[in-house]
């Protein structure tokens, strides 16, 4: 076993505790909500108020812990080895559920067979934003640029594996371009890069990126999303930009709270009403919307179908594109 898995494993033991609670005296205390990346982060600052507010609409406290580490690998783990009583749920991601498991082969978690869905929290988007001074004011005059002189135009992300790359490579799979990829060690120096002007464009997430848009910095050319986003109204999606299929091809982006396999289903239906109840709160829509995220709701079976999807499109994403650890 590797370095990374042990590491995961023993995050995730941790957690494990007393055999489950009965479901009809659920919640008789204070539930964790784990989030995988660090406090101030984009995921932990949507998670905190739904914690706050989901906790109101169960009568406890819901309170968060932060478990991150592996690219958010530790805290899925921990929830994962965590006892099935409904005491123990946590925000998971895209990446976490159907991009990492593709790239990191020996992460001590299976995301369709070891967790219980409770629901769909939000959306959030990447946008296709280019150093101001780069010659291309729409998606298509972009991919002249790339067939002028294949090879030449690059774009930054994340690191290999992100879904900054990742948007990028459904753009080179759906138009047969070479657009050359620079990763870098967190989004925060890409998009300086992007900015400087050293690389060409990236795909950002909106909140990260709508100042700079804002400011001229960047110009911002079109949205991954299936309809545009309310935030950014003038600006058209991959689809109408002319690229036809780009949001069918994996480019939903959402968070989703999860618990351990084997909950009972009665706690199990309990914490996916209280959440469903808790993202209609005009307080928590308020705190989102600041955020540039949308909030986004379903049913326990529902998540279930969108995580076997997304993990099957995404696999294909990262084959075709030959994505391999930094």
């Amino acid at each position: 076993m590797s370095r990374l898995a042990r590491l995961l494993l023993a995050a995730g033991c941790a957690l494990a505790a007393a055999a489950p609670a009965s479901a009809d005296n659920w919640p008789a205390g204070p539930i964790t909500f784990i989030v995988p990346f660090p406090a101030g982060g984009s995921m932990d600052t949507f998670s905190r108020p739904i914690a706050r507010q989901l906790g109101n609409v169960l009568g406890v406290p819901v309170v968060v812990s932060n478990r991150s580490g592996a690219g958010g690998g530790v805290g899925i783990a921990a929830i994962a080895r965590s006892a099935p009583d409904g005491y123990t749920i946590g925000m998971s991601s895209v990446g976490n559920m159907t991009i990492n498991p593709h790239i990191y082969p020996d992460l001590p978690y299976d995301p369709i067979k070891d967790f219980t869905p409770i629901g769909l929290a939000g959306r959030f988007v990447n946008v296709l934003v280019v150093n101001s001074k780069v010659p291309a004011r729409n998606v298509q005059e972009l991919l002249a640029l790339d067939r002028a002189k294949p090879g030449t135009i690059t774009f930054a992300s994340a690191g290999n594996g992100s879904t900054n790359q990742l948007s990028g490579e459904v753009l080179k799979q759906l138009t047969q371009t070479r657009f050359m990829h620079v990763p870098y060690r967190g989004s925060g120096p890409a998009l300086a890069d992007v900015v400087a002007g050293n690389v060409d464009f990236m795909f950002d997430t909106l909140n990260t990126s709508m100042p700079l848009i804002e400011s001229g910095a960047l110009r911002a050319l079109a949205v991954t999303s299936a309809e545009r986003s309310p935030f950014l109204p003038d600006v058209p999606t991959m689809n109408e930009a002319g690229v036809p299929g780009y949001a069918k091809s994996g480019e939903d982006l959402w968070w989703a709270v999860i618990a351990p396999k084997g909950v009972p289903p009665a706690v199990r239906d309990k914490l996916s009403a209280g959440l469903a109840k808790a993202l209609a709160s005009p307080e928590l829509q308020a705190q989102v919307r600041a955020q540039r995220v949308e909030t986004l709701t379903s049913t326990s079976d529902e998540l279930q179908t969108i995580l076997r999807d997304d993990y099957e499109r995404w696999g294909r994403i990262v084959k075709e594109a030959g994505i391999k650890l930094d």
